[in-house]
Protein backbone atom coordinates (compact mmCIF):
# COMPACT_ATOMS: atom_id res chain seq x y z
CA UNK A 1 0.00 0.00 0.00
CA UNK A 2 1.12 3.40 -0.51
CA UNK A 3 1.63 5.55 2.34
CA UNK A 4 1.39 9.20 1.41
CA UNK A 5 1.75 12.73 3.32
CA UNK A 6 0.18 16.32 2.47
CA UNK A 7 2.96 18.52 3.98
CA UNK A 8 0.93 21.92 4.88
CA UNK A 9 0.69 24.14 8.07
CA UNK A 10 -2.44 24.11 9.27
CA UNK A 11 -3.05 27.70 10.09
CA UNK A 12 -1.81 28.73 6.52
CA UNK A 13 -3.27 26.08 4.59
CA UNK A 14 -6.75 25.96 5.72
CA UNK A 15 -7.17 28.68 8.26
CA UNK A 16 -6.17 31.59 5.81
CA UNK A 17 -3.47 31.10 3.09
CA UNK A 18 -2.37 34.53 3.90
CA UNK A 19 -0.55 33.24 7.63
CA UNK A 20 2.28 32.62 7.68
CA UNK A 21 4.18 28.87 7.60
CA UNK A 22 5.11 28.44 11.26
CA UNK A 23 7.47 26.07 12.39
CA UNK A 24 4.85 23.10 13.62
CA UNK A 25 4.75 21.87 10.45
CA UNK A 26 8.57 21.22 11.21
CA UNK A 27 7.93 19.82 14.48
CA UNK A 28 4.69 17.66 13.33
CA UNK A 29 6.53 16.33 9.93
CA UNK A 30 9.87 15.68 11.61
CA UNK A 31 7.61 13.60 14.36
CA UNK A 32 5.89 11.73 11.63
CA UNK A 33 9.42 10.79 10.06
CA UNK A 34 10.39 9.52 13.49
CA UNK A 35 7.44 7.03 13.44
CA UNK A 36 8.16 5.91 9.98
CA UNK A 37 12.13 5.28 10.70
CA UNK A 38 10.79 3.13 13.43
CA UNK A 39 9.98 0.36 11.04
CA UNK A 40 11.62 1.86 7.75
CA UNK A 41 8.92 2.49 6.34
CA UNK A 42 9.09 4.88 3.20
CA UNK A 43 6.64 7.47 2.27
CA UNK A 44 5.76 10.03 -0.30
CA UNK A 45 5.47 13.39 1.44
CA UNK A 46 3.27 15.51 -1.16
CA UNK A 47 4.52 18.71 -0.14
CA UNK A 48 3.71 22.82 -0.59
CA UNK A 49 6.31 24.99 -2.06
CA UNK A 50 6.49 27.51 0.55
CA UNK A 51 7.46 25.04 3.14
CA UNK A 52 10.31 23.75 1.41
CA UNK A 53 11.21 27.57 0.78
CA UNK A 54 10.81 28.14 4.94
CA UNK A 55 12.33 24.73 5.75
CA UNK A 56 15.04 23.46 3.03
CA UNK A 57 16.25 21.20 6.00
CA UNK A 58 12.90 19.70 6.37
CA UNK A 59 13.05 18.13 2.69
CA UNK A 60 16.56 16.99 3.15
CA UNK A 61 15.87 15.07 5.59
CA UNK A 62 12.78 13.42 3.67
CA UNK A 63 15.51 12.44 1.05
CA UNK A 64 18.27 11.56 3.09
CA UNK A 65 16.09 9.32 4.49
CA UNK A 66 14.54 7.39 1.45
CA UNK A 67 11.69 9.20 1.52
CA UNK A 68 9.87 10.44 -2.09
CA UNK A 69 9.43 14.57 -2.27
CA UNK A 70 6.66 15.42 -4.73
CA UNK A 71 5.03 18.65 -5.04
CA UNK A 72 1.42 20.03 -3.20
CA UNK A 73 1.94 23.26 -5.50
CA UNK A 74 3.44 26.41 -4.06
CA UNK A 75 0.66 27.76 -1.22
CA UNK A 76 -2.19 25.50 -0.99
CA UNK A 77 -4.27 27.68 -3.87
CA UNK A 78 -6.93 25.38 -5.44
CA UNK A 79 -6.80 24.44 -9.20
CA UNK A 80 -9.45 25.42 -10.48
CA UNK A 81 -9.16 29.19 -9.72
CA UNK A 82 -6.22 28.94 -12.08
CA UNK A 83 -5.53 29.52 -15.38
CA UNK A 84 -2.82 27.61 -17.12
CA UNK A 85 -0.36 29.87 -16.80
CA UNK A 86 -1.02 29.90 -13.60
CA UNK A 87 -0.85 26.61 -12.91
CA UNK A 88 2.20 26.03 -14.52
CA UNK A 89 4.23 29.09 -12.89
CA UNK A 90 2.41 27.73 -9.43
CA UNK A 91 3.69 24.15 -9.54
CA UNK A 92 6.77 24.67 -11.92
CA UNK A 93 7.39 26.88 -8.56
CA UNK A 94 7.02 24.51 -5.98
CA UNK A 95 8.52 21.63 -8.00
CA UNK A 96 11.67 24.01 -8.65
CA UNK A 97 11.71 24.77 -4.23
CA UNK A 98 11.47 20.95 -3.81
CA UNK A 99 13.86 19.77 -6.58
CA UNK A 100 16.84 22.23 -5.10
CA UNK A 101 16.09 21.29 -1.13
CA UNK A 102 16.01 17.52 -1.61
CA UNK A 103 18.00 17.05 -4.83
CA UNK A 104 15.75 14.45 -6.52
CA UNK A 105 13.38 14.79 -9.44
CA UNK A 106 10.18 15.51 -8.65
CA UNK A 107 7.39 13.02 -10.10
CA UNK A 108 4.60 13.43 -8.58
CA UNK A 109 1.98 15.77 -7.87
CA UNK A 110 -1.02 15.89 -5.75
CA UNK A 111 -3.61 18.60 -6.08
CA UNK A 112 -4.25 20.86 -2.65
CA UNK A 113 -8.18 20.04 -1.56
CA UNK A 114 -8.41 17.50 -4.19
CA UNK A 115 -8.92 20.57 -6.31
CA UNK A 116 -8.70 18.90 -10.17
CA UNK A 117 -12.21 19.29 -11.94
CA UNK A 118 -12.63 17.53 -15.55
CA UNK A 119 -12.97 20.43 -16.98
CA UNK A 120 -9.34 21.03 -16.65
CA UNK A 121 -7.94 17.57 -17.33
CA UNK A 122 -6.23 18.80 -20.65
CA UNK A 123 -4.58 21.98 -18.99
CA UNK A 124 -3.52 20.32 -16.44
CA UNK A 125 -2.06 17.93 -17.65
CA UNK A 126 -0.18 19.30 -20.21
CA UNK A 127 0.94 21.26 -17.34
CA UNK A 128 2.13 18.37 -15.46
CA UNK A 129 3.44 17.02 -18.14
CA UNK A 130 5.56 20.04 -19.31
CA UNK A 131 7.05 19.78 -15.73
CA UNK A 132 8.13 16.36 -16.07
CA UNK A 133 5.65 15.19 -13.63
CA UNK A 134 4.96 11.30 -14.18
CA UNK A 135 2.44 11.01 -12.02
CA UNK A 136 -0.45 12.55 -10.24
CA UNK A 137 -2.73 11.82 -7.19
CA UNK A 138 -5.46 14.33 -6.78
CA UNK A 139 -8.74 12.51 -7.47
CA UNK A 140 -10.88 12.10 -4.96
CA UNK A 141 -13.40 9.68 -6.36
CA UNK A 142 -15.98 10.28 -3.63
CA UNK A 143 -18.63 13.62 -2.65
CA UNK A 144 -17.00 15.06 0.70
CA UNK A 145 -17.59 18.25 2.47
CA UNK A 146 -15.50 20.46 -0.34
CA UNK A 147 -14.66 18.26 -2.45
CA UNK A 148 -15.03 15.09 -4.40
CA UNK A 149 -16.92 13.57 -7.21
CA UNK A 150 -19.36 10.95 -7.80
CA UNK A 151 -19.66 10.48 -11.78
CA UNK A 152 -17.22 8.24 -14.00
CA UNK A 153 -14.25 10.69 -15.39
CA UNK A 154 -12.91 9.95 -18.39
CA UNK A 155 -9.06 9.59 -17.55
CA UNK A 156 -7.74 9.04 -21.17
CA UNK A 157 -6.08 12.73 -21.77
CA UNK A 158 -3.72 11.72 -18.31
CA UNK A 159 -2.75 8.74 -20.51
CA UNK A 160 -2.34 10.82 -23.52
CA UNK A 161 0.04 12.82 -21.71
CA UNK A 162 1.77 10.14 -20.17
CA UNK A 163 0.28 10.99 -16.72
CA UNK A 164 -0.11 8.07 -14.89
CA UNK A 165 -3.61 8.98 -12.02
CA UNK A 166 -3.93 7.29 -9.06
CA UNK A 167 -7.03 8.30 -6.92
CA UNK A 168 -7.83 8.38 -2.94
CA UNK A 169 -9.17 5.11 -1.50
CA UNK A 170 -12.08 4.50 -0.68
CA UNK A 171 -14.47 1.49 1.48
CA UNK A 172 -17.90 0.32 0.30
CA UNK A 173 -20.21 0.35 2.95
CA UNK A 174 -23.85 -1.09 2.30
CA UNK A 175 -23.44 0.70 -1.41
CA UNK A 176 -21.95 4.03 0.27
CA UNK A 177 -18.18 5.27 -0.31
CA UNK A 178 -16.11 6.58 2.61
CA UNK A 179 -13.15 7.97 2.28
CA UNK A 180 -11.96 6.03 5.00
CA UNK A 181 -8.59 5.14 4.61
CA UNK A 182 -7.01 8.28 6.28
CA UNK A 183 -7.15 11.82 6.84
CA UNK A 184 -10.18 12.57 9.10
CA UNK A 185 -11.77 9.48 9.21
CA UNK A 186 -8.41 7.99 10.14
CA UNK A 187 -7.98 10.45 13.15
CA UNK A 188 -11.53 9.92 14.46
CA UNK A 189 -12.43 6.70 14.66
CA UNK A 190 -11.55 3.87 16.27
CA UNK A 191 -8.27 2.02 14.64
CA UNK A 192 -10.20 -1.63 14.79
CA UNK A 193 -12.50 0.05 12.84
CA UNK A 194 -10.67 1.39 10.09
CA UNK A 195 -7.99 -2.13 9.76
CA UNK A 196 -12.04 -4.10 9.99
CA UNK A 197 -13.18 -1.85 6.98
CA UNK A 198 -10.04 -1.51 5.09
CA UNK A 199 -9.42 -5.43 4.69
CA UNK A 200 -10.92 -5.26 1.23
CA UNK A 201 -8.52 -2.90 -0.03
CA UNK A 202 -6.41 -4.04 -2.81
CA UNK A 203 -2.17 -3.29 -2.55
CA UNK A 204 -2.03 -0.74 -4.81
CA UNK A 205 -4.60 1.07 -2.27
CA UNK A 206 -3.36 4.91 -0.86
CA UNK A 207 -3.83 6.23 2.77
CA UNK A 208 -3.27 9.88 3.33
CA UNK A 209 -2.96 12.12 5.82
CA UNK A 210 -1.58 15.75 7.33
CA UNK A 211 1.50 16.03 9.46
CA UNK A 212 -0.63 18.79 11.62
CA UNK A 213 -2.89 15.66 12.80
CA UNK A 214 -0.44 14.77 14.89
CA UNK A 215 -0.23 18.01 16.70
CA UNK A 216 -2.84 17.89 19.14
CA UNK A 217 -1.27 21.20 20.82
CA UNK A 218 -2.20 23.41 17.69
CA UNK A 219 -5.56 24.04 18.67
CA UNK A 220 -4.43 26.34 21.53
CA UNK A 221 -1.54 28.21 19.53
CA UNK A 222 -4.40 28.77 16.85
CA UNK A 223 -6.75 30.05 19.65
CA UNK A 224 -4.10 32.46 21.12
CA UNK A 225 -3.33 33.79 17.67
CA UNK A 226 -5.44 33.53 15.49
CA UNK A 227 -8.59 33.76 17.63
CA UNK A 228 -11.26 31.64 18.67
CA UNK A 229 -12.68 28.82 16.25
CA UNK A 230 -16.07 27.63 15.41
CA UNK A 231 -17.28 24.12 17.20
CA UNK A 232 -17.21 22.65 14.09
CA UNK A 233 -13.90 22.93 12.82
CA UNK A 234 -12.45 21.97 16.65
CA UNK A 235 -14.16 19.02 16.17
CA UNK A 236 -13.38 17.80 12.86
CA UNK A 237 -9.97 19.44 12.65
CA UNK A 238 -8.38 18.81 15.80
CA UNK A 239 -10.37 15.95 17.87
CA UNK A 240 -8.36 12.98 17.66
CA UNK A 241 -4.67 14.32 16.93
CA UNK A 242 -3.44 12.85 20.17
CA UNK A 243 -4.25 9.37 19.04
CA UNK A 244 -2.61 9.74 15.87
CA UNK A 245 0.81 8.71 16.31
CA UNK A 246 0.13 4.85 17.92
CA UNK A 247 -2.42 4.44 15.18
CA UNK A 248 0.69 5.20 12.31
CA UNK A 249 2.89 2.90 14.70
CA UNK A 250 -0.22 0.19 14.31
CA UNK A 251 -0.53 1.02 10.83
CA UNK A 252 3.16 0.60 9.41
CA UNK A 253 3.50 -2.24 11.12
CA UNK A 254 0.10 -4.62 10.17
CA UNK A 255 0.42 -3.27 6.48
CA UNK A 256 3.24 -3.31 3.84
CA UNK A 257 3.63 0.72 3.07
CA UNK A 258 5.66 2.48 0.41
CA UNK A 259 6.34 5.32 -1.52
CA UNK A 260 4.76 5.83 -4.88
CA UNK A 261 8.46 6.05 -6.63
CA UNK A 262 9.41 2.77 -4.30
CA UNK A 263 6.55 1.34 -5.98
CA UNK A 264 6.20 2.42 -9.16
CA UNK A 265 8.94 4.38 -9.95
CA UNK A 266 12.07 2.80 -9.01
CA UNK A 267 14.17 3.66 -12.35
CA UNK A 268 13.43 6.84 -11.74
CA UNK A 269 15.20 7.55 -8.63
CA UNK A 270 18.64 7.35 -10.31
CA UNK A 271 17.99 9.86 -12.96
CA UNK A 272 19.44 12.83 -12.47
CA UNK A 273 17.10 16.28 -11.24
CA UNK A 274 18.30 18.30 -14.49
CA UNK A 275 16.41 15.65 -16.46
CA UNK A 276 13.14 16.17 -17.73
CA UNK A 277 11.98 13.10 -19.60
CA UNK A 278 8.87 12.69 -21.59
CA UNK A 279 6.84 10.66 -19.08
CA UNK A 280 5.04 7.76 -20.38
CA UNK A 281 3.38 5.60 -18.82
CA UNK A 282 3.85 2.55 -16.85
CA UNK A 283 0.82 1.47 -14.79
CA UNK A 284 -3.12 3.44 -15.34
CA UNK A 285 -5.46 3.13 -12.13
CA UNK A 286 -8.93 3.63 -13.51
CA UNK A 287 -11.53 5.45 -11.80
CA UNK A 288 -14.38 3.44 -10.63
CA UNK A 289 -17.73 4.68 -9.40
Amino acid sequence: MIFTVDVEDWSQSVLNRNNPVTERVLHSTHLVMDILAENGTKATFFTLGNVAEKFPELIKRMADEGHEVASHGYDHRNIYTMSQKEMLEDIGKSVKLLEDASGQKVIGFRAPNFSIREHLFPAFCETLSTLGIRYDSSLFPMKALKYGIEKKYDLSVFKEFGIDEYYLSYIKVRGYKLPYFGGGYFRLSPYSMTQKLSQPLPESSVFYMHPYEVDPGELEFVKANYGQLPLKWRLTQFAGRSGVPDKLRKLIRNYDMMSFRNAYYAEDSKQSITIKSNATTSSFAQLTA
